[in-house]
C-alpha cells in the first residue's frame, strides 16, 4: 500500500508549522525570498474554531495517475510521484483528483505552470517529513501499513476491552492552547499623554518579560510568526532566550536578522504580521512579540552589550549610500559586517529619515535614533548628516569616487486630493506638519522648508485613515487643539492603518467620521479654510486590489467645521534631478525600477547604482525598506566577490 500523511482535526492548533516546514523543506531549509514563492504542499484549513491539515493522500489507485499523458505521474517507493521534467501543465491531474491536492505553480517569471504535490519530502536530507516532524501536537502522522496495522490492533483491543478509544479528544490541543492571558506593555494614562510627547507605551519589566516569553507555544523552530514578518525575525527563538534569562544572546540573535530591532519592537505593525499571525491570536491573545523585541535590545544595551564588527578583515571597496531611513541603514549594516567601506549621506541633521522626522517621538522616542547613531558610527559607518546630495554632494563624485551607491532616498512628494480650495491657508500637508512639530520637540532650529503651523484652540480636521492620519491626529490632540476630528471615506474595518493607532487616538479625544468624502474646502473672508463640504458614503463592490470602493450617497451633504485641514493621502515619489543622465529608468509613478533579466533584485539600470526602500515600492513599512537595503547590501557583496574570483 502507499504512504501518505493523516491529518487528526481534533489536535490541530492551527499554528501553519506545516506549512511554513513543508516550504522551507523544498528550499534546503531557508525562507523564499518572494512571498509569491511561499508554495507549500500542505494546507491548514479554518472552520468557525476548529481547523485542520489536507495534502495528497498518495491513493493506492491514484485518478491523477491515470488521467495523466506523459507519465509525470506514477506509482513508486509506496507513493505517487511527479516527475516536473515530464510535466505538460495540461490540468488533468488536477481535475482527476478529488481531493484538490494538486497545484498549479510557477516557479518563476514567465515560466509555465506545472503541476505541484506532496513528495513525501523524498528529496530532503533528513529522510523525515517536514511536516509531521515539526507539527508541535503530533497532529500529522505518516501512515503506511504497519501504523495501518498498529492503529486497527490498538482499536480492535480498546473495543474487546469497552475502553474510550483515545481518551480526551483533542488532549494535545487543549493543554498546548492552555496558556494566560496576554498582559502586553502598559500604556500610561491618556489624561497625561495628551500633555507630552514622551512614549505612551512603557517597557516591560524583567517580570512581564518573562510572562509574556512564558506564553510563547514554540509552534516550531520556523514559525508562521517569523514568516509573516518580512525579515523573518528568528522569534520563537529569542523568545525562548528571554526566558532561559539570556538576553545578550537574544540581543545578538535579534541582531543577525535586523538592523534596527529596538526601533521595530516600537514602530512595527505587528499586529498585521508577526502578532497578527499568533498561534494565541484567538486564545488569549498574541505573544506581545514586539514589546519583547523592544525589550531585548534595551536591556542588552544598558547592560553594555554592543555589536561588534572587530574581528571582520576590511575589504577594498567603497559604497555610498544615499538616505539614513531603514532602508539605507540596513544596506550599511552588512556592508560594515563584510568590512566594506561605507558612507552615509543625508540632508536631515539626524539618522532614520522619517523614522526621526516623520513618526512622532510619542511612537519613538528620538534618543533611540541617537544611540542607534552611536551605534552604526563605533562599527565604522561614517555619516555625512545635513548634506543634500545635488545641493552639498555631487552624485557624478559619488560614482566616480565609490565602487557601488544605494539609493535609499524614501518618498518625500506630497498627494494632493484634487479639491477646489486646496492651497489655501490653513491647508496643509501632513508630512511637514509632522517634520516641523518633531524638529520643533527635538530643539532643532525652525526650518524655512517645515514651518511649524500653531493650531493651538484651532478646530483640525484630518483627512485620510492611515497610519499617518493617525500621527498628525495625536500630534494635533498635544498641540493644543480645540477638536481634532478624523474624516475617512470607509468603513473603520477598511482603515489600512494599525487598529492600536485608532485605539490610541479615541482614548486621547480624537473623534472619527467613517464613510465621508470630500467635496470642497469652503474659505472664510479672509481666504483662509472653514469648512469641509462632505458627502456620506457606502461601501460598494470590491475594485482591483480587493478593497471596496466608497459609493457616495445621494443628498447626504454636510459641513465639517475646521479651522486647520491636514490633508493625510500618503506620499509619493518626490523628483530627483541629480539622477537624470545616468539610464535610471523610472516607472510612470516615478520611482526607481530595479531587477530585471540578468540583474540583482534591488540592481538599477546602471551597474553600480542599486536602490530599495520607499523610493522603490511606494511608501511601505519601516521593516519592508530594511529588507530591501539589506539585500541590495548582499547584492553588492556577490558582485564584489564575483569580480575577485575572475
Amino acid at each position: 500500500m502507499n504512504k501518505f500523511i493523516v491529518a487528526d482535526s481534533a489536535n490541530c492548533i492551527g499554528c501553519h508549522a506545516c506549512e511554513v516546514a513543508c516550504v522551507t523543506s523544498h528550499r534546503q531549509d531557508s525562507w523564499p525570498q518572494l512571498r509569491r514563492d511561499f508554495l507549500p504542499r500542505i494546507h491548514v484549513y479554518f472552520s468557525r474554531n476548529v481547523s485542520n491539515a489536507t495534502t495528497c493522500r498518495h491513493c493506492n489507485d491514484a485518478p491523477c495517475v491515470r488521467a495523466c499523458p506523459t507519465q509525470a505521474l506514477s506509482f513508486a517507493n509506496d507513493s505517487v510521484e511527479l516527475k516536473e521534467a515530464r510535466c505538460i501543465g495540461c490540468k488533468n491531474c488536477v481535475l482527476a483528483c478529488p481531493f484538490g491536492a494538486i497545484e498549479m505553480v510557477a516557479n518563476d517569471d514567465g515560466m509555465p505552470q506545472l503541476a505541484q504535490k506532496c513528495d513525501l519530502c523524498s528529496q530532503h536530507s533528513s529522510g523525515q517529513q517536514a511536516c509531521v516532524a515539526s507539527c508541535p501536537t503530533q497532529a500529522l502522522r505518516l501512515m503506511d501499513e504497519s501504523s495501518i496495522n498498529q492503529l486497527r490492533t490498538a482499536r480492535q483491543t480498546c473495543s474487546a476491552l469497552e475502553r474510550p478509544l483515545d481518551g480526551v479528544r483533542g488532549a494535545r490541543r487543549n493543554a498546548m492552547l492552555s496558556k494566560p492571558p496576554r498582559v502586553g506593555a502598559k500604556k500610561i494614562a491618556a489624561d497625561a499623554r495628551q500633555q507630552h510627547f514622551g512614549e505612551i507605551y512603557q517597557p516591560l519589566s524583567e517580570r512581564d518579560a518573562e510572562y509574556e516569553s512564558e506564553r510563547c507555544l514554540y509552534c516550531a523552530q520556523k514559525a508562521w510568526c517569523n514568516w509573516t514578518c518580512p525579515l523573518h525575525n528568528s522569534i520563537p527563538d529569542f523568545i525562548r532566550l528571554v526566558n532561559e534569562g539570556k538576553i545578550i544572546e537574544a540581543a545578538e540573535l535579534c541582531h543577525q536578522s535586523s538592523s534596527l530591532p529596538e526601533i521595530c519592537g516600537r514602530v512595527c505593525p505587528q499586529d498585521r504580521l508577526c502578532e497578527g499571525a499568533c498561534t494565541l491570536k484567538n486564545e488569549g491573545g498574541p505573544v506581545a512579540i514586539g514589546n519583547l523585541e523592544r525589550y531585548i535590545t534595551d536591556t542588552a544595551l544598558a547592560m553594555g552589550w554592543r555589536p561588534t564588527v572587530s574581528e571582520v578583515a576590511p575589504r577594498q571597496e567603497r559604497v555610498a549610500v544615499i538616505g539614513a531611513g531603514p532602508a539605507g541603514l540596513g544596506c550599511a549594516d552588512i556592508l560594515v559586517r563584510a568590512g566594506v567601506h561605507v558612507d552615509v549621506f543625508d540632508r536631515h541633521p539626524e539618522i532614520g529619515g522619517l523614522l526621526t522626522f516623520g513618526i512622532p517621538p510619542f511612537k519613538l522616542d528620538k534618543n533611540v535614533l541617537e544611540r542607534r547613531r552611536e551605534i552604526f558610527s563605533a562599527m565604522g559607518i561614517n555619516f555625512h548628516l545635513n548634506q543634500e546630495v545635488g545641493r552639498d554632494v555631487a552624485f557624478d563624485d559619488l560614482l566616480k569616487n565609490y565602487d557601488a551607491v544605494f539609493l535609499g532616498v524614501g518618498t518625500y512628494g506630497l498627494m494632493a486630493a484634487g479639491l477646489e480650495g486646496e492651497t489655501a491657508p490653513g491647508v496643509i500637508q501632513a508630512l511637514p506638519f509632522l517634520i516641523a512639530s518633531t524638529r520643533e520637540v527635538m530643539g532643532l532650529e525652525e526650518s524655512t522648508e517645515y514651518p511649524l503651523t500653531d493650531i493651538k484652540g484651532k478646530r483640525v480636521v484630518v483627512l485620510g485613515g492611515g497610519d499617518t492620519a493617525m500621527d498628525c491626529l495625536r500630534t494635533a490632540v498635544r498641540r493644543g487643539a480645540e477638536s481634532v476630528t478624523c474624516a475617512y471615506r470607509r468603513d473603520e474595518l477598511s482603515m489600512p492603518g494599525s487598529k492600536k493607532e485608532v485605539v490610541n487616538a479615541r482614548e486621547e479625544g480624537v473623534k472619527f467620521e467613517f464613510n465621508v468624502q470630500p467635496q470642497r474646502i469652503q474659505l472664510n473672508r479672509k481666504g483662509q479654510v472653514s469648512a469641509v463640504e462632505m458627502i456620506r458614503t457606502k461601501m460598494g463592490e470590491p475594485g482591483p486590489d480587493g478593497r471596496r470602493r466608497p459609493q457616495p450617497i445621494p443628498d447626504s451633504g454636510f459641513e465639517l467645521k475646521a479651522d486647520i485641514l491636514i490633508m493625510a493621502f500618503g506620499f509619493q515619489a518626490h523628483d530627483m534631478p541629480w539622477l537624470r543622465g545616468h539610464g535610471i529608468k523610472l516607472d510612470r509613478w516615478g520611482q526607481i525600477m530595479t531587477g530585471g533579466k540578468g540583474r540583482g533584485t534591488t540592481q538599477t539600470s546602471h551597474d553600480k547604482i542599486y536602490a530599495g526602500g520607499d523610493a522603490v515600492t511606494g511608501a511601505d513599512l519601516v521593516v519592508t525598506a530594511m529588507v530591501t537595503g539589506r539585500q541590495a547590501a548582499s547584492e553588492m557583496l556577490a558582485q564584489f566577490r564575483a569580480r575577485e574570483a575572475v
